[in-house]
């Protein structure tokens, strides 16, 4: 690799940790000046930012990703130091840049970014035409996009460089077909060609497309790595001690100084960073073998012998899930995209109600797990725990751009947000005062599905009059559920309406609890009246969400 090359990274959530350290060692006090091409950049990525080897971004997401995911201060510091540039683009208008590349076509069209400040900020690789073919429609294009280089962990390849891949490919796919210099890639191990032909369906990158092969056990940690479905192969989970330590440790530059010596720097190798993470610590990682389903609730979880007072939170999620279900009985919706925040698991306690009501609903996700079941504690960000459950694994574009926003998608997604204004329009990308916050990721995309409801915190800070960025627009948003309240649209495009306060004080009135939606709200809020109140959370209800959110049982 030279300076200043454009770089694509890829193998699912935070790319091919063990080639990125390696990054590290050998360009550490240098300035490469390189361009990263990654959608989803976190773990050991998001230290190339901080050791000043990247000089920009072209992203969807920049976090801090353990089991949840957070904002990442280091891109965020580089980013309002002015040292890299940063250039934002929703998943699956990423790839297709990256396939219009492997194409060998000057673009793509896409039906996502349109309207966003994503097209304005990227006017330069993103423009609107008239259908040539007659429609009227106004379609959106984006510029081919072509690294010098991609850089990927695979599961297993030959010594010829035909690669099994992870299941889901998510993002991995295209950048590698689009590099100018072909592929450069880690894997788990060499395995000979009998074995390549034995499982050639999941053969993704063909060997005359790939320069060099490097075996890297453990290659992606601290991220997991699924079985795609082959022999004599071991499965990982995530490390999320590990990454909440790095999470820590990204408080300051000093402390991350610190940390990248010690797990980077002063493991002179691959194999010093496995001993450093010793036995113990990698046993831990096994995941079980095989792909078994996990097994779905007929009925909710009995009722706890002790009852728990309800928080404010569990009253919002509960009127979340009551808004999920509700929707999907009206419009017969047969997916469900639960967005990676901690509210997500709002979707998933409704996927279990409507399921004992007899509704055939899936829950999908951006990176391309379609028909999973959730289980308890158990995240649905990069968990080969939750790949296990699947019903269909595939790639982003077929996830985002056709499942959840194609013709004839029939999902109902579900979106959190950092800011939203009176028509539903979303801004998850920059603040007011110009702070990164995570980017668009696949929120753009999401908001092309049949339908969308968002939640968020309620404040003048979230419910403003004019965002300072648009992430996505809000023409198919019906519904926003608030820790204050619920609104709705009476028709598409116009603006949402005050339909129902949240019962958050006991013995409140009414009128108290419309009056302080009115002052948590940045614009003039129309009312439906009569505004109601929601009626408080079941037992039922609770011990669903409880038991979601409750440690797995071992």
């Amino acid at each position: 690799m030279d300076p200043g090359m454009k770089l694509h990274l890829a193998a699912g959530i935070g790319g091919p940790s063990a080639a990125i350290c390696e990054i590290i060692r050998q360009y550490w006090g240098k300035a490469p000046a390189f361009t990263v091409i990654q959608s989803t950049l976190s773990g050991h990525a998001l230290n190339l930012v901080h050791c000043g080897l990247v000089e920009r971004l072209i992203c969807s997401v920049c976090a801090d990703i353990s089991a949840l995911a957070r904002p990442s201060r280091t891109v965020q510091k580089a980013y309002a130091d002015k040292r890299i540039a940063l250039e934002n683009w929703s998943l699956c208008s990423l790839q297709q840049r990256l396939m219009a590349g492997a194409l060998g076509v000057p673009f793509m069209v896409t039906r996502s970014v349109m309207g966003s400040s994503i097209a304005s900020d990227n006017a330069e690789a993103f423009k609107v035409m008239e259908d040539p073919f007659g429609s009227g429609e106004a379609v959106g294009m984006v510029r081919a996009l072509n690294p010098d280089i991609s850089i990927v962990h695979g599961c297993v390849a030959d010594e010829e460089g035909s690669i099994i891949m992870a299941e889901p490919l998510g993002e991995d796919l295209w950048g590698s077909f689009a590099a100018t210099g072909g592929v450069l890639a880690t894997v788990e191990r060499i395995v000979p060609k009998e074995y390549i032909r034995e499982y050639a369906a999941l053969v993704k990158i063909p060997g005359p497309f790939v320069r060099a092969v490097c075996v890297a056990p453990l290659g992606l940690h601290p991220f997991s790595l699924p079985n795609p479905g082959i022999r004599d192969f071991s499965p990982y989970e995530k490390d999320v001690d590990f990454l909440n330590d790095l999470h820590e440790a990204s408080k300051s530059a000093r402390t991350l100084d610190t940390w990248i010596r010690a797990w980077i720097l002063d493991c002179a190798t691959h194999q010093g960073y496995l001993e450093k993470l010793g036995p113990d610590r990698m046993k831990r990682l096994e995941a079980p073998v095989g792909r078994e389903a996990n097994r779905v609730l007929s009925v909710p979880p009995s009722r706890s012998n002790v009852e728990k007072a309800c928080s404010p939170e569990e009253t919002m999620l509960v009127a979340l899930v009551r808004e999920i279900v509700a929707s999907v009985r009206r419009s017969g919706h047969k997916m469900i995209l639960s967005g990676a925040g901690s509210r997500g698991v709002a979707a998933f306690a409704a996927y279990y109600q409507l399921k004992t009501e007899g509704y055939e609903v899936e829950l999908v996700t951006g990176n391309g797990q379609v028909g999973f079941t959730p289980l308890p504690g158990v995240s649905i960000l990069s968990t080969e725990a939750g790949v296990r459950t699947c019903t269909m694994l595939t790639d982003t574009i077929m996830a985002q751009g056709v499942l959840i926003g194609g013709m004839n998608n029939k999902c109902l997604s579900v979106l959190g947000a950092g800011q939203i204004d009176k028509h539903g329009n979303i801004n998850s990308t920059v603040t007011s005062g110009g702070q990164f916050l995570v980017g668009s990721g696949g929120a753009n995309d999401a908001m092309n599905a049949r339908e969308v409801i968002l939640a968020l915190d309620q404040s003048k800070d979230r419910f403003v009059e004019t965002l300072p960025y648009v992430t996505g627009r809000g023409d198919r948003v019906t519904t926003v559920v608030s820790t204050m309240a619920i609104f709705r649209k009476p028709n598409p495009g116009e603006e949402l309406q005050l339909v129902s306060c949240l019962p958050l004080e006991e013995g409140r009135r009414i009128e108290e609890s419309m009056r302080a939606v009115r002052e948590s709200c940045g614009w003039p809020l129309m009312m439906r009246a009569p505004v109601g109140q929601m009626t408080a959370p079941e037992q039922g209800e609770l011990d669903l969400l409880r038991w979601l959110l409750s440690a797995p049982s071992s």
